[in-house]
């Protein structure tokens, strides 16, 4: 099997204001597309995109689609890739949630802390897991990028790179950014580039 570029893109800016979004369905804003397009333009430098695959939510899959019709690429819309679903915590404001729990994030990712009606660490990481092979087994060529979501590309990294979640959480991925990954099947991936 021949290596190939994996390369995960992060949505760019969404107007949260402040708050915790997860599955609340936020388009891009101004901010967030000249990050995407910036970000893509280097993408696209590094080698000529081959498969795209996205999250079904708008602040991705617009973009994705765009530059899927740009460039005459196939498009895997993913429900599976979509981000974490928190429950009671969608909207609500991050410094709330931090003065009550102030390590939430690494509680979250321990499977020790799920807000109620929310998504269990563990399903989500199966969830992603899933829709990746999914994506993978339809996938062709050498440059192959995902439009996802911070927690989406943690739980990539962390597996890809055989590493714990919250030391992938470390790579920080800012939106509008990407890390690129050459993977080769049946070895450990190699980091590229983080931008």
């Amino acid at each position: 099997m021949n290596p190939y570029t994996l390369t995960l893109l992060r949505h760019g800016d969404i107007d949260h204001h402040g708050r915790l979004i997860g599955s609340t369905d936020l388009p891009l804003n101004e901010l967030g597309r000249g990050a995407m397009a910036a970000s893509w333009q280097r993408i696209v430098r590094h080698a000529p995109v081959t498969s795209i695959a996205t999250s079904p939510l708008q602040r991705c899959r617009e973009f994705a689609v765009q530059q899927a019709l740009a460039g005459g690429v196939p498009l895997h819309v993913a429900p599976l890739l979509a981000e974490c679903d928190f429950g009671s915590w969608e909207q609500r404001p991050l410094a709330d949630i931090a003065a009550t729990t102030p390590d939430w994030q690494t509680l979250l990712a321990r499977g020790l802390l799920t807000p109620e009606g929310g998504e269990r660490f563990d399903a989500f990481r199966t969830r992603v897991l899933t829709g990746f092979a999914d994506w993978m087994q339809q996938a062709r060529g050498s440059h192959r990028v995902l439009v996802s979501h911070g927690g989406v590309i943690n739980v990539l990294l962390a597996e890809l790179l055989g590493t714990d979640f919250n030391v992938a959480r470390l790579m920080a991925v800012q939106r509008g950014g990407f890390v690129q990954l050459s993977i080769l099947d049946g070895h450990p991936a190699y980091l590229l580039c983080c931008a």
